[in-house]
């Protein structure tokens, strides 16, 4: 985790410039490359010079009797003596040129757009996977205030933008730059004082580039942002259909939607209306540079001052210089984007953890004794969650915690893995406080099964292995005959190798625990976390998959968050949280003769139950009727 802040940089740079250099600082790792592409686009340059510089003498050479003008460019020809030519192999030799400067002009854009994009790809690529690294490696704390559509837009809308920047703009920026050095070094050296009179233009224009520019940056941020709520609207909108569908929100969604829609719809409004007006300001100023230089140029020509085919070669490096000063006014659009969106993942990347390896974090060893609470608090936001709780699991015992909503059980459990971390007092393992220790070496020593089962989009068998490799079918079996799903599992189409859809969709809610439970089974870590895996379940269901937690706990220390009391009775330590805090602490027994907030809860939860039986059994059977 230091590794990517530190490759990354601590802290964000909001500037224009100092984002761009920060995401052309990930361009070192290719310098090879880069020195290649530059080689190419110096070629490239120099070749255009060269196409510029021969339309004066060749038209000088088709249009007079001698040899005038064909000298001038065979000489560029490094070792060809042209003292000794006559009109007819200059007129040979100079096809063959043309066609040899072409060849090495199209060879050297083949291989600095090839380059370039090869190095802009790559850059994308490792942004994208530290990225992903950064984000496997931030507390819950960070997917509890960021939605989800805004995340995955950093991966897709943002990393496109950045895309772009990488490969076209500082590709366009070295390209056009070159030529535009190179041509306007050409039209000096044929005449300096039109020279100063086409270009007196030049410097202005610099001003609506950065203009254009800044308002671009402006307007790109604003559409990514967007983007990413117009893709958290669609993510819970797909997930949540079902909600909208029967509550009848069809057309609440729809407005919802539409509104962000529009919004986005006006950000890119204006993003077209500043790229619009970008384009005729900087072709009015080039014009504006080429009318004065045509008024000049043909005042001294009247003259006899100017050589008509010094001004066509200057008038053609004029005329395309253009293009690359048209092409860098235009991809600051493209730059201004990239580096809107490259804020964006910075700002992921910057992102601080709360729960990070100590200085000096040790490998925690295996768990043997016990776990143990001591004083532990702890605060979110404004409100204390937790308050000096203490007790004590040992090696193999079940300890159930209890309550009502909001009491704290959730929290409890998430402070083990270091989801997060205590506010004050310590969690202790084997006596060792596990701050002290690395978080891979602590989490590695603990299974979880909960309400929500997180299942991927793969195979059974990847489900089950999930963190393993090449795991055995053998072993698979095994694994899945303990958890009671061996038999579902072999009347799948493809047994273990049935792919089971977006979170488990192809599976029951039965069949989904038992995954989850076969998945920790196979880690076989000393500490189990269980969230009520079968207060959701039918009673079919509930049997097994409670059939296939007994297989699962056995051996092992347990924490237990019990909905159902009739799934903790017989559990070695209840512990009654209430606000926050243990209120009482006993066997299943114990508490019920205490007559305290846990005899209430068990006498609350049994009258409902047996009300809903009577009612269940009262019921008439109107299918007799049907």
């Amino acid at each position: 985790m230091i590794y990517y802040r530190a490759l990354m940089g601590k802290q964000p740079n909001r500037s224009f410039l100092g984002t761009y250099l920060r995401l052309l600082g990930a361009v070192r790792s290719y310098t090879g490359r880069l020195v290649l592409a530059v080689l190419c686009m110096i070629v490239l340059a120099l070749t255009t010079g060269v196409y510029a510089y021969v339309v004066g003498p060749m038209l000088k050479f088709l249009v007079s009797r001698g040899e005038g003008g064909a000298a001038e460019i065979l000489s560029l020809v490094p070792g060809l003596d042209v003292g000794g030519m006559d009109r007819e192999v200059m007129l040979m030799a100079l096809p063959v040129f043309i066609l040899v400067v072409a060849l090495l002009k199209g060879l050297a854009y083949f291989g600095q757009f090839y380059l370039m994009g090869a190095v802009g790809q790559k850059v994308v690529a490792d942004l994208r996977t530290r990225m992903f690294n950064w984000l496997t490696a931030l507390s819950p704390v960070f997917f509890h205030k960021t939605p989800t559509g805004q995340i995955v837009s950093r991966f897709t809308n943002d990393v496109y933008a950045v895309e772009r920047a990488v490969t076209y703009s500082v590709a366009a920026y070295l390209r056009d730059s070159m030529q535009v050095i190179v041509l306007t070094v050409l039209a000096f050296v044929l005449d300096w004082r039109l020279a100063l009179i086409a270009f007196v233009v030049m410097p202005v224009s610099v001003f609506p580039i950065v203009y254009f520019a800044k308002r671009l940056k402006r307007v790109s941020t604003d559409s990514q942002v967007s983007l990413g709520t117009i893709a958290d609207r669609l993510h819970e909108g797909i997930r949540g259909m079902r909600v909208i569908q029967v509550f009848g929100a069809e057309k609440f969604e729809r407005e919802r939607f539409a509104r962000e829609n529009r919004s986005y719809l006006s950000i890119m409004l204006k993003s077209f209306a500043v790229r619009a007006l970008q384009s005729p300001v900087m072709e009015f100023l080039g014009a504006l540079g080429l009318a004065a230089t045509i008024w000049y140029a043909g005042s001294r020509m009247l003259t006899g001052s100017l050589d008509p085919a010094n001004f066509v070669s200057f008038f053609a490096a004029v005329m395309m210089l253009y293009n690359p000063i048209k092409s860098l006014g235009r991809i600051g659009g493209t730059t201004a984007a990239g580096v809107a969106a490259a804020e964006r993942v910075f700002e992921l990347l910057d992102e601080k953890s709360v729960v990070l390896d100590r200085p000096g974090a040790r490998e925690l060893p295996a768990f043997r004794e016990a776990l143990a609470f001591d004083k532990v608090s702890f605060t979110y936001g404004s409100g204390e969650v937790l308050r000096e709780v203490s007790f004590e699991a040992r090696r193999g015992e079940v300890v159930a915690l209890v309550g009502l909503s909001g009491a704290g059980k959730s929290t409890l459990v998430n402070l083990i893995p270091r989801f997060y971390d205590v506010t004050s007092g310590k969690i202790l393992l084997d006596g060792k406080d596990i701050r002290d220790h690395t978080l891979a070496s602590l989490r590695a020593q603990i299974g979880m099964v909960t309400q929500e089962i997180v299942l991927f989009n793969d195979t059974v068998a990847d489900n089950i292995a999930y963190g393993f490799s090449d795991v055995d079918e053998t072993k698979l079996s095994q694994v899945a005959e303990k958890a009671h799903a061996l038999g579902f599992i072999k009347e799948l189409p493809q047994g273990f190798q049935t792919r089971i859809g977006e979170g488990g969709i192809r599976l029951s809610g039965g069949q989904r625990q038992r995954i989850a439970i076969a998945r920790a089974l196979m880690k076989g870590a000393p500490l189990l976390i269980l969230d009520e895996a079968t207060s959701s379940l039918d009673t079919q269901s509930e049997r097994e998959v409670q059939a296939a937690l007994e297989t699962l706990m056995r051996d092992r220390t347990t924490i237990v968050i019990a909905h159902r009391l009739s799934t903790v009775y017989r559990a070695d330590k209840i512990l009654v949280l209430d606000e926050g805090r243990v209120v009482e602490e006993g066997k299943h027994e114990e508490l019920l003769t205490r007559g305290g907030i846990y005899r209430r809860l068990y006498d609350l939860q049994f009258r409902d139950e047996e009300v809903a039986s009577a009612t269940k059994s009262a019921a008439p059977d109107r299918s007799a009727g049907v």
